[in-house]
């Protein structure tokens, strides 16, 4: 006879085994620490922000400002969880003009740290000082004005956390990264960085264009600010500024994309996809805009307060930002815009051309290529490796091939997805991916939505991952680069036919495997894609008025 299970009993936790679970909230890395303390040290006025840095802030973090300091009788009040001179009503909360507001972030790292705080107000001849050996005691030191938070031993207490850092190299990198965003908000304060004794960052403060340009020069590269756009667009309670790459000026990546509102720096679907929309006329499939952009708003219209971290915001008119943004960039990108879509249209009519005068030697066209069974007649060839040149009787067709796959597999896969009849098929060889750390995170935050998805990856020893499966319907794209992509997009259930068509347009599509006949007799059937605008826009007669309108809209 089995024995009989006893439940354990409900107990509140210890204070202290609490406080670091709460930590886990706020503080990830030494960067999120950094992140912290230059917000309470901007919060709290300073002009002058000194960081030094040991063995990628692992050993050694310490943040000196010149701010307004911390009264000796509250500086105990401040290790508090929950205890900010910030907000006080649900009003301030709605209101925010500051950068922090919940009151946890010191006594997270507190809490899974060796620590010491010295702060010295205006009115005061001595510093106070509070240490983890004394947390009760607070002592008088000379210090200059303002505070100097010294945070050693990150997660000396907790190793499980501490198992989880990564190379020096690594964590100084996330740390240079957070002080760059930083100062890339705040032009008004001088940014200054040591790491193991050596200065690896000065941004002193600069007030005027010029200097302000020059330090995203540093932080973005000169060639940025050579191939850049300033902007400034007021609108009722609304203001965007900054600097936008123009379109001959792009990269392969994200990683130089800054977006701020209210001078904080935010990760927002919303904001993403205004700003792809209004360079998807400029840019090809795989390539991102460079951006420093600042979003002056009524703080009553935006939310920040959705998650720990404060990089996510919730916004009371979503669609209204949406249109300003993509309205404003696209308004700005418009004097390029127009020179760049004539030597497009240049480009293009002149592959274009020959092939119109030399239609009687379809027959050296590669076999995969030629399409007879469908509305549009013979495929005659593949133009700039993206667009089938057709003819059909005394009309010639252009169909952008890519923008047809990636809406006829999106819609496919969406529908699969919600019926829960997505099929997937094993990699003859599963591939080995390098994720960075955000792509981990979206990873370990939507397994089951991918795998829901069709796509499975699995850890290997050395911290790697192994695609194992993708969709069938994805068979004709480049499997690793849609895996990366995929996990580089935040995935929403709620917005993932967006997402996926997004992913689908950034990711190299095989021609040499695209069944054209299929793809063509689905756009032209009576299925209910033709009645569809977007499917509506993969193709044109090639009238010389039809191109150049159609080329005007590409992406």
């Amino acid at each position: 006879m089995s024995a009989v299970q006893h439940c354990p009993t409900i107990k509140l936790l210890p204070r202290q085994l609490a406080d670091q679970i709460a930590a886990g909230e706020v503080i990830e890395r030494p960067a999120s620490v950094v992140k912290e303390l230059l917000e309470n040290a901007l919060d709290a006025g300073a002009t002058r922000i000194d960081i030094e840095l040991g063995h990628g802030g692992m050993s050694a973090i310490m943040v000196t400002d010149n701010g307004v300091g911390i009264s000796a009788d509250e500086l105990s009040l401040a290790i508090a969880r929950h205890a900010t001179s910030k907000i006080e009503s649900v009003d301030d909360l709605l209101t925010l003009h500051s950068l922090g507001f919940r009151g946890e972030a010191l006594a997270s790292m507190c809490s899974v740290s060796e620590w010491t705080i010295i702060s010295r107000q205006p009115a005061s001849e001595q510093a106070a000082k509070l240490s983890y050996q004394l947390p009760e005691q607070v002592l008088e030191v000379n210090h200059a004005l303002g505070t100097r938070v010294s945070i050693n031993n990150l997660f000396h207490n907790t190793p499980a956390r501490r198992k989880f850092l990564r190379a020096e190299r690594t964590e100084y990198r996330h740390c240079d990264e957070v002080i760059k965003r930083m100062a890339l908000a705040r032009f008004d304060v001088g940014f200054y960085l040591k790491h193991n004794g050596k200065q690896t960052l000065r941004l002193p403060a600069v007030s005027d264009d010029i200097g302000r340009s020059r330090r995203v020069a540093q932080v973005c590269g000169q060639n940025f600010i050579n191939q850049s756009l300033t902007i400034d667009y007021p609108h009722n309670n609304m203001r965007l500024w900054g600097w936008i790459s123009q379109a001959d000026f792009s990269r392969q990546t994200t990683d130089l994309q800054y977006f701020y509102i209210n001078g904080r720096i935010i990760r927002d679907r919303v904001i993403n996809h205004a700003i792809r929309f209004a360079y998807q006329r400029v840019l090809p499939p795989g390539r991102h805009a460079v951006y420093v952009l600042q979003l002056e708003i009524d703080p009553v219209s935006v939310d920040v307060n959705v998650h720990p971290t404060k990089h996510e915001v919730r916004f009371a008119e979503s669609r209204l930002i949406h249109d300003f943004i993509s309205r404003s960039l696209r308004d700005a990108l418009g004097s390029g815009d127009a020179v760049d879509v004539n030597a497009m249209n240049a480009s293009y009519l002149n592959q274009v051309t020959p092939a119109m005068n030399e239609l009687n030697q379809v027959a050296q066209m590669p076999a995969h290529y030629l399409v007879s069974e469908s509305r549009f007649g013979n495929v005659l060839s593949i133009v700039h490796n993206r667009f089938a040149l057709s003819q059909q009787q005394d009309t010639l067709y252009l169909i952008d091939l890519v923008k047809a796959s990636a809406l006829l597999v999106s819609s496919h896969w969406i529908r699969s997805y919600k019926d829960q009849q997505v099929k997937s098929q094993p990699l003859l060889i599963p591939l080995r991916l390098t994720l960075t750390e955000p792509q981990k995170i979206n990873l370990k935050q939507s397994e089951l939505l991918l795998i829901d998805l069709g796509i499975q990856l699995t850890k290997t020893e050395s911290s790697d991952y192994l695609l194992r499966y993708i969709p069938n319907l994805c068979r004709d794209y480049n499997s690793d680069e849609l895996a990366i992509n995929l996990l580089s997009t935040p995935l929403q259930d709620d917005n993932i036919k967006d997402q996926i068509l997004t992913v689908l347009m950034e990711t190299a599509l095989d021609l040499s495997k695209l069944n054209l006949a299929e793809l063509l007799n689905t756009l032209s059937a009576n299925n209910g894609f033709t009645a569809s605008h977007e499917f509506a826009d993969c193709w044109r007669a090639l009238t010389e008025s039809s191109l150049h309108e159609w080329f005007k809209r590409l992406p």
